[in-house]
């Protein structure tokens, strides 16, 4: 039987863990422990545990701006071990019904051309490439700038 996951808001505690896993899935582009320490205190950053315990096993940092109907996906990762069991799914999902429940009807996200399974994921769930960044990333590597327009209400597949 799987585990159960809960998705719930990133705290201070959780800087240590958010930095490693940080470091894991990316090589360039990286947020360091400061800015996830800003980032926990002014923007939406969720983790993935499993009950009762403290292991980070994905996160998500959602940014938006006042007055703004727009939501960005400012960094998105699961960790090697749990992927494969649709946590990446759910939480799009968590992310979506955040974007919704401030009113906003628009997700965006930049992800590098070359992540062909992270490409794939967002295209399963409804998002749309809208533009493209030739060297946008640190190392020189570019960028797919995708999107999606959300209804008031999660549609349920």
């Amino acid at each position: 039987m799987k585990a159960d996951y809960l998705f719930v808001p990133a705290c201070e505690a959780d800087i240590d863990q958010l930095a490693a896993l940080e470091v894991d899935l990316f090589h360039t582009d990286r947020c360091s422990r400061k800015t996830f320490r800003y980032l926990i205190r002014h923007a939406q950053v969720v983790v993935i545990k499993r009950p009762g315990d403290t292991e980070i096993f994905g996160y998500a940092i959602l940014l938006g701006r006042k007055n703004s109907r727009k939501m960005r996906i400012y960094s998105f990762g699961i960790a090697a071990a749990a992927r494969g069991n649709g946590l990446a799914g759910r939480l799009l999902e968590v992310l979506e019904d955040i974007v919704r429940a401030k009113k906003c009807s628009m997700l965006t996200l930049e992800v590098s051309d070359s992540n062909v399974a992270a490409i794939g994921l967002y295209k399963k769930h409804g998002f749309a490439q809208c533009g493209f960044r030739f060297g946008y990333y640190e190392d020189g590597g570019h960028a797919i700038l995708m999107r999606k327009t959300l209804d008031e209400t999660r549609n349920r597949q």
